[in-house]
């Protein structure tokens, strides 16, 4: 397996670390490059509906899925298994709000004024804290704006929707408290995420730190990252309609059979 310099990951070596990677999970990579190609065919096929706030809501919303997933294959590509986690944790917490979006009647609505809280919350950080880098921040903020905001947000009852609700409302709360779950590892660092840097001999002490490009997760990292574009892809063509059906169900098909291929093999 490759082995790194003094440049880590930034090796100008990378060709030669993808090269390895790519070759020992080929058709993985094949079948992950073939999805993001039609899932882009997919998205430039649609027309832009200026007055439809759904529509253009799940458009802008499958273009930072596909930035999250093709985030996660570049990562994978070089063997960057946490950072390539945290993408794909990302990348599933936007397809929770894509799907749900684009079938629930309400969540359009939520997702706006959800906004509204968020930039209340910006402010009051920004009024309650006297730290010098936030002082023109302080001064561009009026009595006049906070009390609109607050009104607003009064009048549309807006309020800041969890990440696990926003699941229920996709129909995905399975996903919430499994995948998103194991995810999160990668994202807020906890100590035995970090047991993979380390090596441990037979008497319990560590014996070196083991820092190199990773391998192990790399099909069930993108098997999952697929399944979930797929998942996108299909909210899109429902809102959009251009008969995306047959092709995605084929690729659906062959992300099936990566799993129970995965399962085969670890059983």
């Amino acid at each position: 397996m490759f082995e790194f310099d003094s440049d880590g990951f930034l090796t100008h070596r990378s060709s030669e670390l993808e090269g390895e990677i790519n070759t020992a999970h080929h058709r993985l990579f094949a079948c992950a490059r073939h999805i993001n190609h039609d899932c882009h065919e997919l998205l430039f096929s649609a027309d832009i509906r200026n007055r439809d706030i759904r529509a253009i809501i799940v458009a802008t919303l499958f273009m930072r899925l596909l930035e999250h997933y093709q985030a996660v294959i570049v990562l994978l590509n070089r063997g960057m298994i946490a950072p390539a986690r945290a993408a794909l944790r990302a990348l599933v917490e936007t397809t929770f709000k894509m799907r749900a979006v684009a079938t629930e009647r309400s969540a359009p609505k939520a997702f706006i004024a959800e906004d509204l809280v968020a930039r209340k919350k910006l402010i009051n950080k920004a009024r309650n804290n006297e730290y010098p880098n936030l002082e023109e921040t302080r001064k561009a903020i009026s009595d006049e704006l906070v009390r609109e905001l607050e009104q607003e947000i009064l009048a549309t009852g807006a309020k800041t929707l969890s990440t696990e609700e926003w699941s229920r409302r996709a129909d995905m709360h399975d996903w919430y408290i499994t995948n998103y779950a194991l995810l999160s590892k990668a994202v807020h660092t906890q100590v035995r995420d970090l047991e993979a840097y380390l090596r441990i001999g037979e008497s319990c002490e560590i014996e070196e730190f083991h820092y190199a490009p990773g391998m192990d997760d790399i099909p069930l990292l993108i098997l999952t990252a697929a399944h979930c574009l797929l998942i996108g892809a299909s909210a899109f063509d429902g809102e959009f309609e251009l008969g995306f059906g047959p092709k995605g169900e084929l690729h659906s098909k062959m992300v099936e059979a990566g799993f129970r291929a995965l399962d085969e093999e670890n059983a």
